[in-house]
């Protein structure tokens, strides 16, 4: 595709002014700040993020080929590139499309949806009001689809939206609130998390409060067409946060609770669902056995849709088992289905969540080999959302392969469903049902045995990711359970990565189900080892929580080992999340119980923690102490690649202070280190830095040799953050060396990259950036090359703590 004949933020200026808008009223309709759109129309900011295009692109009420057109404007930005004469900038590319990402959560629709047609008319109209409603206008929820257990509103919900996917071109969003699973329910916090995540967010730009994160998600969704589905809601209180300000998005509902607290707050509609009609039912045991069985034993075909109360959950496994029999006929399955009704009814007496359910439950459940309900009953036991199948060998104490045959069986039997490659979920009734069958049939020893074993996989799995993002760590404990006969391997960094974003949600609940189960020291131990996930990640509220019951857990068996990691862990999430004086106590705390402990290793990274704190306080002689003594440390105990982490930030220290001889001599030192030990990073980040001495010496020549040295680097080995602070602290040279276009393009290309990564630094630029203030004929605070506060901000543009041995910034 050919350049664009105008930049994205003159075409963005002619679309708005074409539309008679200021600044200001378009910022209000799309969600943003006055300030973005003029930094976007005048070009400081070249990269929005996709969904700020789309956000503008609905408050301008563009066409979709207008859409396309404004998305196509957005320049890209290529990552490798040569010294472009002596400014080191990125070198344009040709515009191509840009990126938008586009969130398509909703599950599988089920391929026998029957009736409900009164339902969908419903909701049809209720998307017709919400498609003619004000751009300022509510949101539009939809509440129950409400209905017992098994009613199938799950499987409305999502066939509807199936349906209507194409009213909503900015995507849509689902989720499962696990409202009546057996464990925890879905913490809204969590599902803001992954739905800003889905959009596009990038994880730096999260805040770590509910409430900042619900009034970010209502930002980024106004004027977006977006469709989200809240399914299996427990309370009100679990979806209020959810729910977007703009009537441009449209929202359903589905719990077995009415929900009237909330129906009164935001003028819900209700849409309750009650079970088949006669008609509607008889039609779904057809349409599974197929019409010309049916058509052979229509009277066994009604029988069995009463004996299933004509609920569609109780349908659907009652006519697989008659698939699965395909040389029995209906009348005999439904005695036996009755003559399992007789037996249950000595059991069930009272009325509960399975009166009506259970009798095909068990039916289906009683026909398994026992192999395959043994299974069964341990999925019960599993406390996370779903599994995958190394975790379900691993707690049927089975290789892989053979308990992938046991999970086939259980999807045959419609007893499990299929949640992605090699992952399996329950309906939450089966869920229930399973675990109930397992306190039935295994003593308590055996059901804990069995989450042991869980636990142990997971702990085990978590190490061994632990190793491959986090090399220079080594901190995994997996002392707390022997290693499981068929433990997790994983190629390299991507598959280690990846394997802890699919299990995230399993990890949480692994941890907590470690503490219910007597195994404290797994707990904190499966915490521990996830710090690099976290880290890389940003997942502050897995990252708390997990910690903090893995602390509570340590306290509770006064394991003095375990505190010090879950502080010094719990200290560096409230440090990347800007909570300082907590994070300085939680510091000092677990170094105490280092030195408790003697662990010299954990000593020294509470240390370099502190330092790298001080260093974003710019209390630098602080730093200096803790970066002094860390140093000490590392070096005694021979740890080349912490010892480097915690000399760099001696040397930041220095240069805070104005100490460029030292920190010179100290940057050269961490060089030497890192190219002995191939620390390819740190050796680009020291480079850099070692620009910097060189520029508060006023040695210009050198100064640039190092940086475009270390901008090479950066390139070479694809680290964009670092190659960022290159081009930034570029930008301070050709400002002292008075070439300001030069310092200008220098910032730009930092800027983007800045905010291609959601880094908050991006601010500081775009300050830099702005016209200088004139005050009595002094130039303003931003030009004042000569006094080093500029050069004091970018003493701060570094990496954040090392926690247990974080990422280094070296």
């Amino acid at each position: 595709m050919g350049v664009p004949l105008e930049s994205f933020g003159a075409l963005l200026r002619r679309l708005r002014e074409h539309r008679s808008l200021t600044q200001e009223q378009l910022a209000q309709r799309a969600g943003v700040s006055a300030k973005a759109v003029s930094a976007l129309e005048r070009g400081e900011r070249r990269h929005p993020y996709p969904y700020t295009v789309r956000a503008l692109a609905h408050a301008l009420g563009l066409s979709d080929d207008e859409r396309v057109n404004l998305a196509a404007h957005v320049p890209r930005r290529v990552r490798q590139g040569s010294r472009d004469n002596d400014s080191g900038h990125v070198a344009s590319a040709p515009a191509e499309p840009a990126v938008v990402v586009v969130p398509r959560q909703l599950p599988s629709p089920v391929r026998d949806f029957t009736g409900r047609a009164a339902e969908l008319v419903a909701l049809d109209a209720l998307l017709g009001q919400a498609a003619g409603a004000a751009p300022t206008g509510r949101a539009v929820v939809i509440s129950a689809i409400s209905g017992t257990a098994g009613v199938g509103k799950t499987t409305l919900a999502v066939m509807w939206a199936h349906r209507v996917r194409s009213s909503f071109p900015d995507g849509q969003l689902y989720v499962n609130l696990r409202g009546y699973d057996p464990g925890p329910p879905a913490a809204p916090g969590e599902v803001l998390d992954g739905f800003l995540r889905a959009l596009d967010v990038p994880a730096a730009k999260i805040p770590p409060s509910l409430d900042d994160r619900a009034a970010q998600f209502r930002s980024v969704v106004t004027g977006l067409r977006l469709l989200i589905v809240l399914d299996n809601a427990g309370s009100a209180e679990q979806i209020r946060p959810l729910l977007p300000g703009s009537s441009s998005c449209m929202v359903v509902v589905t719990s077995r609770d009415k929900l009237t607290g909330l129906a009164v707050s935001v003028g819900m509609h209700r849409i309750a669902i009650d079970r088949l009609p006669d008609e509607d039912a008889v039609t779904l045991v057809r349409t599974i056995v197929g019409g010309h069985r049916a058509d052979a034993e229509p009277e066994a075909v009604a029988h069995l849709a009463r004996l299933c109360d004509r609920l569609p959950l109780a349908i659907q496994i009652a006519a697989q088992r008659a698939i699965a029999h395909p040389h029995v006929t209906l009348a005999e399955l439904a005695t036996e289905l009755v003559d399992d009704v007789q037996r249950l009814e000595v059991f069930s007496g009272g009325a509960d969540q399975f009166t009506a359910i259970r009798p095909v439950f068990s039916w289906s459940y009683q026909s398994l080999p026992e192999a395959v309900a043994g299974m069964f009953r341990l999925l019960g036991l599993n406390p996370g959302p779903d599994v995958g199948t190394p975790a379900a060998a691993a707690m049927a104490g089975l290789a892989p392969r053979a308990a992938r045959r046991l999970l086939d069986g259980l999807v045959e039997a419609h007893l499990v469903e299929s949640a992605g490659l090699d992952r399996f979920r329950l309906h939450d009734l089966l869920r229930a049902y399973a675990r109930e069958r397992a306190e039935a049939t295994h003593t308590e020893t055996d059901r804990r045995a069995a989450v042991h074993r869980l636990v142990g996989w997971y702990l085990h799995a978590s190490a061994a990711a632990d190793d491959l993002l986090h090399p220079g760590r080594r901190r995994a404990v997996v002392d707390a359970v022997t290693a499981p006969e068929h433990a997790a391997a994983f190629a390299d960094y991507d598959a280690a990565l990846g394997w802890c974003e699919t299990e995230q949600a399993n990890l949480v609940a692994v941890a907590r189900a470690a503490v219910e189960t007597g195994l404290g020291a797994a707990a904190w131990q499966l915490a521990n080892n996830l710090w690099s996930f976290f880290y890389l990640g940003k997942h502050w509220t897995d990252w708390v929580a997990t910690h903090e019951v893995g602390l509570a857990a340590a306290v509770d068996l006064a394991d003095v080992r375990g505190q010090a990691r879950m502080l010094n862990g719990l200290a560096t999430a409230y440090a990347g999340m800007c909570r300082y004086t907590e994070c300085l106590d939680l510091f000092r705390a677990a170094r105490g119980l280092f030195r408790a402990v003697g662990d010299r290793w954990g000593v020294g990274s509470c240390l370099t923690n502190l330092a790298d704190v001080y260093l974003g306080l710019r209390e630098y002689t602080d730093a200096v102490e803790y970066a002094e003594q860390a140093v000490e440390i590392f070096r005694e105990i021979g740890n080349q690649y912490i010892e480097g982490i915690a000399m760099g930030n001696l040397g930041e220290a220095y240069l805070g202070l104005g100490a460029y001889d030292d920190a010179l001599t100290q940057f050269h030192r961490v060089l030497d280190l890192c190219r002995d030990i191939s620390h390819r990073h740190g050796e680009a980040v020291t480079l850099i830095h070692l620009g910097e001495a060189h520029l508060g010496l006023g040695a210009y020549g050198e100064a640039l040799d190092r940086l475009f040295e270390g901008l090479d680097l950066t390139r070479e080995i694809r680290d964009r953050h670092t190659e960022a602070l290159a081009l930034s602290t570029l930008g301070l040279v050709y400002q002292d060396t008075g070439q300001p276009e030069l310092a200008r393009r220098s910032r730009l290309a930092a800027l983007g990259i800045y905010d291609d990564l959601g880094d908050p630094r991006a601010q500081a630029l775009r300050d830099q950036l702005s016209p200088p203030k004139v005050m009595n004929g002094n130039r303003g605070v931003a030009d004042a090359g000569g006094d080093g506060a500029e050069r004091g901000r970018l003493a701060d543009q570094r990496g954040e703590a090392v926690g247990e041995g974080g990422p280094p910034r070296r």
